[in-house]
Formats: C-alpha cells, sequence, structure tokens
C-alpha cells in the first residue's frame, strides 16, 4: 500500500464539509464474544463474529465553523459522516453520533476544537483502489 497524506481526507458532516481539520483518527473495533468452556482446556476461545462492531471518528483543528458547536447545543448530534480519501475515492460512510465538542483558545492563537463521533448502525466502506 502506498503512503497518503492525512489532508487528503474529507470529513463531511451532514453533508457539509467540516473545515479547519488537521489531525483525524479512525478506530475500528469488533468487540469479541467469549465462548469458552471447559472443553477448551483452559484456552480462551472466541467466537468468529463480534458481538458488537463500531466505528469512532476523531478530528480536531482550527475551528472555523460553529456548526459543529451549534449541532450539539441543539441536541442534533445524530447525522451521516462521511469520509473520504480523495486520492482514491474510497468512503466510510454511516450514521453517527456527536459525542463530544470541545473549543480551546489560547490568548494570542487560533481557536483550535476537537470531536469525537460514534458510529450508530451498520457502517459502509467503498474501496475504490
Amino acid at each position: 500500500m502506498a503512503a497518503k497524506l492525512g489532508r487528503k481526507l474529507l470529513l463531511e458532516w451532514g453533508g457539509e464539509e467540516i473545515p479547519g481539520v488537521r489531525e483525524k483518527g479512525i478506530n475500528r473495533n469488533g468487540e469479541p464474544v467469549d465462548i469458552s468452556s471447559d472443553d477448551d482446556a483452559g484456552w480462551r476461545k472466541l467466537l468468529e463474529e463480534a458481538g458488537q462492531n463500531q466505528v469512532d471518528v476523531s478530528v480536531s483543528g482550527v475551528t472555523k465553523t460553529h456548526q459543529l458547536a451549534a449541532d450539539w447545543h441543539a441536541g442534533t448530534r445524530t447525522k451521516t459522516l462521511e469520509i473520504t480519501d480523495t486520492q482514491t475515492g474510497a468512503t466510510i460512510s454511516g450514521t453517527f453520533y456527536l459525542a463530544s465538542y470541545n473549543e480551546t483558545g489560547t490568548y494570542n492563537g487560533a481557536v483550535t476544537f476537537e470531536a469525537s463521533f460514534q458510529s450508530s448502525g451498520e457502517v459502509a466502506y467503498n474501496n475504490y483502489s
């Protein structure tokens, strides 16, 4: 797999680009189901299917809009989140919950933000490369 630039990932919340993003993280987690019994001679055995799948997305950057803060305060916390790799066209998309939103401003610097999103339902992955 070829190396990629992080800035080539486009994030859209409710169909609108999230401007000012500098850093983003995508955590995919499939919670295992332990099906161990005495028959397994003391070894853990996990079901091949996950008990719960989830995708968590975190972003941070320079505040250029107040849309995420407005959505959080209005209780409009569930929307479609889409992440597109603009180099390959690959996408991750689904319904996500805006779990947290933080803003920080230093005395003489730009106001920055951090936000986290948690999947709510199935998340689609389309790999076009």
